[in-house]
């Protein structure tokens, strides 16, 4: 939770914000090198300016505190980091490395302030849902509705992520809570189920399979599987994979579904499984599944060690969205 004050998202601010995280000020590196946050903030506007006097100005300094605060990161580390010239700054590999894993630092930082603000405030603040593209339009608007009854002044603020990144979202404190297909078993996530769907094949509408009123999964086996990778979500890979556990399908395809491997995957002959109300584009159709014996759960998450204050609300607005809508005995076939 966060409340309603305008956060000035400036980098004076955030270097007041990480001398507040600095004690023990440092973060040590496995050799014993200390490296300080300020530096990292320092080289990470520098890699994207590439100009020490842009850059400084960027941090509202001199370019001589910047130069010595580059300096003395290159001490610690042993290795130089930049290349200079009197006409331009570069990037050495060890520089590149080391601004991939910087920006990771800083996030996180800039992370930890936000939900620690959060945990901090009342319900009267702003509640950041991070949510997936099917729970968006199954779940979201109903329980939107039955929040604004309780909480009216309540703002909410949307995260857009997919599978489990939702999860990691909520444990790390980006978000307050989540809303997720098929959530996982995690000691630290608490869940809540909102909604129960049956899953649907969904094929472009040229498929051999396109027509027909219903499918069996030994219809649908005989032709490519096209699969989420595991790696994206857990739980919804392994549903649609147990319900082929005794009709292999001929060949099985693993993509993501925004490539250009997928698109090519379902143009041929490939289908995939998802959710009922999943959105779906218009080039594809989806046939209900007879014998599917398995289902796609939407549910509320939130970090279980540190739950957002309003919690208690949000419950109660959950259970009145699912007693409306009737989601958890709702079969859409």
């Amino acid at each position: 939770m966060r409340p309603l004050l305008a956060r000035r998202d400036t980098l004076s601010d955030r270097g007041q914000q990480e001398a507040a995280l600095q004690s023990p000020e440092r973060d040590p590196s496995p050799n014993g090198t200390m490296l300080e946050l300020r530096e990292l903030r320092y080289f990470t506007v520098l890699c994207e300016e590439l100009h020490f006097g842009r850059a400084a100005e960027r941090l509202h300094i001199s370019q001589s505190p910047l130069s010595q605060a580059i300096a003395q990161l290159e001490r610690k580390l042993g290795t130089r980091l930049l290349d200079r010239s009197s006409r331009h700054v570069q990037l050495t590999p060890a520089g590149a490395v080391l601004q991939h894993h910087a920006r990771r630092l800083l996030r996180d930082a800039d992370d930890a302030i936000g939900a620690t603000r959060r945990a901090g405030a009342g319900e009267l603040g702003t509640l950041r849902i991070a949510v997936g593209p099917v729970p968006r339009d199954a779940v979201l608007p109903g329980l939107r509705h039955a929040l604004d009854k309780r909480v009216p002044g309540l703002h909410i603020e949307l995260v857009f992520l997919a599978g489990d990144e939702i999860v990691h979202a909520v444990l790390r404190g980006a978000a307050d809570v989540g809303l997720m297909l098929c959530a996982p078993q995690n000691n630290g996530v608490g869940a809540k189920l909102l909604r129960r769907d049956q899953p649907v094949a969904v094929m472009r509408a040229a498929h051999p399979l396109a027509a027909r009123g219903s499918l069996t999964v030994a219809d649908l086996a005989q032709h490519t599987l096209v699969l989420t990778p595991r790696t994206v979500s857990k739980g919804a890979h392994d549903v649609v994979l147990g319900m082929f556990h005794g009709h292999r399908p001929a060949a099985t395809r693993v993509t993501d579904g925004y490539s250009g491997a997928s698109w090519d995957a379902m143009h041929a002959d490939g289908f995939t499984v998802v959710a009922a109300s999943a959105p779906v584009s218009g080039d594809f159709v989806r046939v209900p599944i007879s014998d599917g014996n398995a289902e796609f759960t939407m549910s509320l998450v939130w970090n279980s060690e540190t739950p957002p204050r309003i919690l208690p609300a949000l419950l109660e607005a959950a259970d009145a969205a699912v007693a409306e809508n009737g989601w958890q005995s709702v079969r859409h076939e």
